[in-house]
């Protein structure tokens, strides 16, 4: 049986990302994102300049920890 999920490269799972490409990997509106993150329910974030930025790892694993179990 071959692997599901192939290993992702570290480099990829380090990517920095942007806002629309945050919005874009969690199929999120910006509205949405910006108040998770004002409130402090989203996924963390770096503050550079005026902009946020995401790791791409953290970013998902937070979306992870949403998850309910049954």
């Amino acid at each position: 049986m071959t692997n599901v999920h192939p290993q992702r490269s570290p480099v990829i799972d380090d990517e920095i990302l942007t806002t629309d490409e945050v919005c874009a990997l969690l199929k999120m509106r910006k509205q949405t994102l910006y108040k998770r993150t004002s409130n402090g329910t989203g996924p963390p974030f770096y503050r550079v300049g005026r902009h946020n930025r995401w790791r791409r790892s953290e970013v998902l694993s937070w979306f992870d920890s949403l998850r309910i179990e049954p």
